[in-house]
């Protein structure tokens, strides 16, 4: 009987250390991509709206879709290597969290496109207003802490908590150009702040 409940104790540690490892590995895994990202988010606002305020043409709003493809790639240049980490209930719950939030977020950008361009072909008058910095704040944030959760690093959703303190009234009281600045607060402590967090505590 004392056999058998070394033998379970045993089992439930392994289990126990294997899960923190695995956490581990995907925290590690994780701090250059969000620093590039963190990066990326910030400069991209930052030309959007020089280019936004000069012209005074919101079009330029598209360059996010370039940044989108520059981070991909660049991103899978700088993961080719990294260690492996077997599949598990927190790598997957990761990436389904930012996997619907691309989905999410780009669907509605391109859904919002669609209601307008098909409400000017039929001449309908319409006139819609959508707080999309507000809308992404807000969704940026909750997977934020969701992930700062789910790896059990408290500092990572204490980053991402001020993100939001800060974005989401930014997001709230600036117009036209100067809303696009809310990203560079996003990307700024959102993602490059988390991403330096972690690349920290993985060299611990």
């Amino acid at each position: 009987m004392e056999t058998g409940n070394l033998s379970t104790e045993k089992s439930l540690q392994i289990i126990k250390e294997t899960i923190e490892r695995s956490r581990n590995t995907i925290a590690r895994n994780s701090g250059k991509p969000l620093v590039l990202w963190g990066s990326l988010v910030a400069l991209t606002s930052l030309v959007i709206w020089v280019l936004w305020s000069s012209t005074g043409k919101p079009v330029w709003n598209l360059l996010w879709f370039a940044m989108s493809a520059i981070g991909l790639v660049i991103t899978n240049i700088i993961t080719k290597n990294r260690e492996k980490v077997p599949e598990s209930e927190v790598s997957r719950t990761l990436g389904v969290v930012w996997m619907w939030f691309g989905i999410i977020t780009t669907g509605f950008y391109f859904m919002l496109w669609i209601v307008v361009l098909a409400a000017r072909a039929l001449e309908m008058d319409l006139n819609i207003s959508v707080n999309l910095s507000l809308i992404i704040s807000l969704m940026m944030g909750l997977c934020g802490i969701i992930s700062g959760s789910v790896l059990n690093i408290k500092a990572v959703k204490v980053s991402v908590l001020v993100a939001l303190l800060v974005s989401v009234p930014a997001a709230l009281l600036l117009k036209g150009p100067e809303q696009i600045l809310t990203f560079v607060v996003l990307g700024l402590l959102g993602l490059v702040v988390p991403g330096i967090i972690l690349m920290k505590k993985s060299a611990e």
